[in-house]
């Protein structure tokens, strides 16, 4: 709270007694242990184009879920955590030392994309995520 205190959003600065500071990319990588070097995170230059139906159709390629009640979605982007949530509860039961990877992959990218919605990009419904994220999930197969 005393940080908050002296923050100036008009000049993106804090304001101490003993002088002014602002928070560099040093600091985010000292501080939270995030990298700054490395590739940037960026959404696809088409985005606009994007219709729900093709969300839908990417989700359910990544992580083999399509929720069936069209009240998930809402507008044309964003889908309601609940809704993820009852389907990883569902595929939790079933996971096993046996389970195949392709189904640890999609539970996994799964609890990402409910992590993006409930931790990482709020919103003011506290229950949606847009699906504009999900290009991120794209990118594990490359990891190890």
């Amino acid at each position: 709270m005393a940080l908050i205190e002296q923050w100036r959003p008009e000049t993106h600065i804090f304001h101490f007694p003993i002088g002014e500071a602002t928070i560099t990319l040093q600091d985010v990588e000292v501080l939270y242990g995030l990298p700054v070097n490395g590739h940037p995170v960026a959404l696809p230059p088409g985005l606009r184009e994007y219709t729900g139906d093709y969300y839908l159709d990417m989700l359910q390629r990544l992580t083999g879920f399509r929720p069936a009640d069209e009240r998930a979605l809402s507008g044309a982007t964003c889908l309601q955590l609940t809704f993820i949530q009852q389907h990883l509860e569902a595929m939790h039961d079933d996971m096993t030392h046996d389970t195949p990877d392709l189904y640890i992959d999609r539970y996994t990218r799964l609890l990402l994309l409910l992590m993006f919605g409930e931790v990482l990009f709020l919103n003011t419904s506290e229950n949606l995520i847009s699906l504009r994220f999900i290009h991120h999930l794209e990118r594990l197969d490359g990891l190890h």
